[in-house]
């Protein structure tokens, strides 16, 4: 093994106990609302990722429902951006197009550093509060057909932009992008939720909140396909460089 692979061995195992940690770290703080009082931990509370208001005399039941329900759909998205065929199986062929599974997967995820931004937006003139906290379910309602529309919307650039080429390459583009949106909507929420909160005590339904909650679960999302992908280009360059050897 040369020096270079060496490197790139150990960096690889790197990222695999970095993204190891940083879902446990994601899990753990997601389940403390389960655990101990709401007051203290805000968990998934006033996020788009929230399902359904809840009473506080179900509050803890209806909050794991939630839970579960969002980590069922991040591992499905995970999943459909990773499956490029039929089948339910995940096996990476070489060409193909289009990635419809990956494109509609990719979507969802950039739809949520989308909505991540306008809370981010919308919380600079207070009007983020109002939308998650009316009494009515009419403000969640309009954000989740928003949320419909940006899909379809960001559905149809991946289609249109990696429609032909590598899977590697095309699915690679699309970690990256993903994963560098998330960490620049982190960079600029941090500060703004800073004074945000300094303004108005309660952060949970801060948009800046909504922001950094977004921008984690996609960078969290990223790490399985990221990873898997790392793994198989690897194989892949390997069982190149065999068969040209044998050549």
């Amino acid at each position: 093994m040369t020096k270079a692979q060496t490197i790139a061995y150990r960096f690889r195992h790197i990222i695999l106990v970095a993204g190891i940690l940083f879902t446990i770290a994601g899990i753990i703080w997601a389940i403390l609302p389960l655990l101990f009082s709401f007051d203290n931990f805000a968990g998934l509370f006033g996020t788009v990722l929230i399902i359904q208001k809840l009473s506080s005399a179900a509050s803890k039941l209806a909050y794991g429902i939630n839970f579960v329900i969002v980590v069922g759909l991040v591992l499905l998205a995970q999943w459909a951006f990773l499956r490029p065929g039929k089948g339910w199986t995940i096996r990476m062929a070489t060409v193909g197009r289009p990635l419809k599974t990956s494109i509609f997967a990719a979507g969802v995820i950039a739809m949520l550093l989308t909505v991540g931004f306008v809370a981010l937006l919308l919380e600079l003139p207070n009007w983020w509060e109002g939308i998650m906290s009316a009494e009515s379910y009419w403000g969640i309602i309009c954000v989740w057909i928003t949320m419909l529309i940006i899909w379809g919307i960001w559905s149809w650039i991946f289609f249109v932009y990696w429609r032909q080429g590598d899977r590697y390459t095309q699915l690679g583009r699309m970690i990256r992008g993903l994963v560098a949106g998330s960490v620049l909507e982190t960079i600029i929420a941090v500060p703004v939720h800073i004074w945000a909160t300094r303004q108005r005590e309660c952060y949970c339904c801060r948009g800046t909140y909504t922001t950094l909650i977004l921008a984690a679960t996609v960078l969290i999302w990223a790490f399985g396909p990221g990873i898997v992908l790392l793994y198989m280009r690897e194989k892949r360059r390997i069982e190149k460089l065999n068969a040209f050897e044998q050549d």
